[in-house]
């Protein structure tokens, strides 16, 4: 029996080492595994949304990608500030500047219609874009062919607001000078929303669609039905 308990014993301590070793080597093999996902995050970090190597106009591209897209992520709006600031003096950076506009604009309809929000600093910040299209790109950029564009939505943004005198001010404005270099607009939807039917896909006449809108505001006419007064005129020219 003593022999019995010592060769009891000695299997013992024989499994216990093979044991402790496995535990060890186990512990190793996971250590190196992690170091190697580690190392493998630090080799392929994610890219980045601004590449400043991209020339402007594939910045642009970019921007205009995600705008289609309905990303409200804030991407579009991120290439576009690069493009502008990789070629600020470039036509590029004068259209980057106007979609900049647009995506702000866009933002708020898509927020308010999937997520039943109402993202009141997109349309402030739509508003801050279309203004600086207008005072600092539009003439020295030579994109002077988006200047009625601007001042309409610009228009629209402040209807929407509730600054009704202000968007009456911007399409006054719009008849006084923007329809002379800028003769038309174009209406891919009056705002954002995810039913086909509202697509219109046409350039319009810049001085009439200025006109009807300033008179639809004057009536008084809310900005649902404003908009839609705008879109049934567009789709009869």
């Amino acid at each position: 029996m003593t022999k019995l308990r010592q060769r009891q014993q000695a299997l013992a301590k024989i499994l216990a080492t093979l044991m402790f070793g496995c535990l060890v080597f186990g512990t190793e093999v996971m250590t190196q595994g992690q170091t190697f996902v580690q190392r493998s995050a630090q080799r392929s970090p994610k890219v980045p949304v601004q590449q400043t190597n991209l020339s402007a106009d594939k910045l642009l591209s970019l921007g205009d990608f995600y705008l289609r897209t309905n990303d409200v992520s804030d991407a579009a709006d991120r290439y576009y500030k690069q493009a502008i600031k990789n070629s600020p003096l470039s036509q590029t950076a004068g259209y980057a500047q106007f979609n900049r506009g647009n995506y702000w604009f866009r933002k708020y309809f898509i927020v308010r219609e999937q997520f039943s929000k109402e993202d009141k600093a997109a349309m402030t910040e739509a508003e801050r874009q279309y203004f600086d299209f207008i005072d600092k790109f539009a003439q020295p950029n030579n994109v002077t062919g988006l200047l009625s564009d601007a001042e309409f939505y610009l228009a629209l943004v402040y209807l929407q607001e509730g600054k009704r005198s202000y968007a009456s001010g911007w399409l006054n404005r719009m008849l006084s000078e923007a329809v002379d270099k800028d003769r038309l607009v174009n209406v891919y939807k009056v705002v954002w929303t995810s039913n086909a039917a509202d697509i219109i896909d046409r350039n319009v006449d810049a001085r009439q669609l200025a006109l009807l809108t300033r008179q639809l505001v004057d009536k008084g006419l809310n900005f649902n039905a404003t908009v839609s007064e705008i879109k049934r005129w567009c789709q009869r020219q």
